[in-house]
């Protein structure tokens, strides 16, 4: 375990300082100039500013300027992380998690990120959280994992958040809690999370650790839709396409389905493809049915090849193709829907199909 230095020491009032002297230099960057970025940081980082240092080993390290030096922006974090940075010592674990510029080495990520916590960084308390409950580089230990990601989240870190959140609500690591979640879920939320405002916004709609609101979770759902979250997207569009808690509106529940479908999300693909053969909110279009259905189906979705096995079974708008259907009931029996098993076995008896390995 990295030990804690008592010489390192990096106060907020430095950290300010730091910040105003770096203002011309982040100016720079936002203006895509990066190589005037660049000599402004290397001027300050020579005086010992930290911040500038590490936002000049960031440049290299993104490529951002002429002839990037990662062993150099490597340095510099060292450096940085050796003076009590806390920023620079959770970069170096995301290196040597990821294996980026140096061998990955799981300990040594850990070590950096118990350093960064230790130095005051809430995002190394998520990383040190994560290390603890998950065992990158030190044995799994959840008490230690709440401790970190829960320090994490009360200081609105809105990823712990999450995590804290779906903690309490899975059960795996820690007994259940609906209530404890929709709290951290709802801190999240607040906090602009996306998919924290989804699963507070499912709690809502279900009642599950908060009184039942379907005007609350239908806010949700819109905040995170509203900011491109496919899950968001989805649920708004399931909330108009069953009137649960709205009224059903067909039309509003395929765009908003359309959305996340182009965002590749499997459950979307699925209901806009039933809609489309259906003619529900959309015109209806088998051709576009089956383009949904297939871009499920290549994800592994049951219901997806379920959906493709029925269609080319009865040529349901296209040629009939037992083969293609077969194919498609097979896989679905794979991923094991029982339905699919059933129908596959029908079809062994009436023309003589092959099933096996469908269990």
């Amino acid at each position: 375990m990295q030990e804690k230095s008592s010489a390192a020491t990096y106060t907020d009032a430095q950290r300010q300082d730091e910040i105003e002297n770096c203002t011309e230099g982040m100016e720079a960057i936002k203006a895509g100039e990066y190589e005037k970025a660049r000599e402004y940081f290397e001027v300050l980082a020579s005086n010992g500013n930290l911040t500038a240092t590490l936002d000049l080993a960031r440049l290299h390290l993104r490529n951002l300027v002429a002839s990037p030096d990662p062993d150099y922006a490597i340095t510099l974090l060292a450096g940085a992380s050796a003076s009590g940075m806390p920023d620079a010592s959770d970069d170096l674990g995301q290196i040597y998690e990821a294996g980026a510029w140096r061998a990955q080495n799981f300990t040594r990520a850990f070590e950096f990120y118990r350093l960064s916590a230790d130095q005051g960084s809430v995002s190394g308390a998520f990383n040190l959280g994560r290390c603890f409950l998950e065992g990158i580089g030190t044995p799994q230990h959840t008490g230690n994992a709440m401790i970190w990601l829960g320090t994490a989240a009360h200081n609105d870190h809105s990823l712990a958040c999450y995590w804290m959140g779906s903690l309490y609500s899975g059960g795996e690591y820690i007994d259940r809690d609906a209530s404890m979640a929709s709290n951290f879920y709802e801190r999240g939320a607040a906090l602009g999370h996306s998919y924290s405002q989804n699963k507070l916004g499912i709690m809502y709609r279900d009642g599950i650790g908060r009184d039942e609101d379907g005007e609350q979770a239908f806010s949700l759902f819109y905040l995170s839709a509203q900011s491109g979250n496919e899950w968001g997207q989805y649920l708004l569009g399931d909330m108009y396409k069953t009137g649960t808690h709205v009224e059903q509106n067909l039309e509003a529940a395929a765009r908003f389905l359309t959305l996340s479908a182009e965002q590749g999300l499997i459950e979307a693909q699925v209901v806009l493809g039933s809609m489309y053969g259906k003619g529900q909110g959309v015109p209806a279009d088998r051709n576009k049915s089956i383009e949904l259905y297939e871009a499920a189906a290549q994800q592994n979705s049951a219901v997806a090849n379920f959906n493709l096995g029925i269609i080319y079974l009865n040529g349901d708008g296209v040629a009939q193709a037992i083969d293609t259907g077969a194919a498609h009931m097979r896989q679905a029996a794979h991923l094991g829907m029982q339905e699919a098993v059933d129908i596959l076995e029908d079809l062994k008896t009436k023309y003589g199909i092959e099933t096996k390995d469908i269990h």
